[in-house]
């Protein structure tokens, strides 16, 4: 694969340059405007307050010019088009042809993020979605494969290049998980009422039974998922931990079974407060919350 894939560059890394000549023609012009409207004495007032300011700018001005971080989204992109064109070829396709055997389909990509190496030279590491080209029949389904490349690009006087054919990694992460705000799955039933407020939330919320804003606490502006993705919700673990008075955050993964009959694990943080004796889902929270000195 030939490594002289072009495209066009963004624009440069711009820096926020010094100002400190345009400071004093703004200072005369304010003070002349002064000069004309308020008269001397007034004038002389606002020189001094404005030649305050001015030296104050100046000195800010003297300072290293802030460096506005490099936009990394055309580089990311076009390692992601080099990536998809060059996986699908071998010794004996041209690029981004498909060969008849021993090449990959490239399903689907997506970058996890550039880090600069040097000055317009940065290494990429993208995800791809993958399937072995062959000659299996169409309705054979074939093994799809998740792998992580990292791809060298560099910016040139014509544009962007990639350094060389991609490397192989592997998949990032796998580190321990963080513990959470709930430490303790040990269910919801030693709290009176939270949890059958926590299955009718979420009976309406994922699978459309009942109106959610009878489990919702006046305001809420959470809405049901549209379409229902499924016909029903068991909870598989749950706990809670108190946050405030009469306020806590509920932490519940559950099973969703679709109209085939197809589950799906998921978890979901909620705060929820009591009124009038019942529980009522004040927030979906983004992720659940973290314990505390690890947020």
């Amino acid at each position: 694969m030939s490594s002289d894939v072009l495209v066009d560059r963004g624009p440069p890394t711009r820096s926020i340059q010094k100002r400190g000549p345009l400071v004093g023609v703004r200072v005369l012009r304010v003070v002349l405007w002064l000069v004309v409207f308020t008269g001397p004495v007034a004038a002389g007032l606002g020189l001094v307050l404005v030649s305050d300011l001015a030296d104050r700018v100046d000195a800010l001005s003297r300072l290293t010019g802030a460096e506005i971080p490099a936009d990394t989204g055309p580089v990311e992109g076009f390692a992601e088009l080099f990536l998809a064109a060059y996986l699908p070829s071998t010794e004996a396709s041209p690029p981004g042809q498909s060969a008849s055997d021993g090449g990959r389909l490239v399903l689907r990509t997506v970058s996890l993020g550039a880090h600069q190496i040097d000055v317009g030279y940065y290494a990429v590491t993208v995800a791809a979605v993958v399937r072995a080209e062959d000659t299996a029949p169409v309705d054979d389904a074939l093994p799809e494969d998740s792998l992580v490349y990292r791809v060298g690009v560099v910016e040139t006087d014509s544009g962007l290049a990639a350094v060389g054919p991609p490397a192989l990694i592997r998949i990032p992460g796998g580190g321990a998980a963080p513990d959470l705000l709930v430490g303790r799955m040990d269910g919801l039933d030693a709290v009176a009422g939270l949890e059958e407020a926590t299955v009718s939330f979420l009976a309406a919320y994922l699978a459309g039974e009942g109106e959610l804003a009878r489990y919702t606490a006046p305001g809420s502006q959470l809405a049901p998922v549209v379409p229902p993705p499924f016909v029903s919700v068991e909870i598989l673990e749950a706990g809670s931990v108190a946050i405030g008075d009469s306020v806590r955050e509920v932490v519940v993964t559950v099973d969703g079974i679709d109209e085939l009959g197809r589950g799906q694990v998921l978890q979901f943080g909620l705060v929820v407060g009591e009124r009038d004796g019942r529980w009522e889902v004040v927030e979906l929270l983004s992720a659940p919350s973290l314990a505390k000195g690890k947020e």
